[in-house]
């Protein structure tokens, strides 16, 4: 028999505000299939719906400059 097909997991955006970097605690921002830490620029992956907010999983973007 088949497996089922997975139905699509969406991210629950509303939450974006309750969450920070786990690295500097600064606010984090949504963008594509990732959240991006304003203060220290990480980029963490989301998969399948669930946010990995741990700070070596996260893909480091270039530096901020103010």
């Amino acid at each position: 028999m088949p497996a089922k097909p997975s139905k699509p997991v969406s991210f629950d955006q509303s939450v974006v505000g309750d969450l920070a970097c786990s690295a500097c605690h600064s606010s984090l921002t949504l963008g594509e299939e990732k959240l991006i830490c304003l203060g220290c620029g990480r980029a963490y992956p989301i998969v399948e719906g669930i946010p990995i907010l741990i700070a070596d999983r996260a893909i480091q973007s270039a530096p901020r400059i103010d």
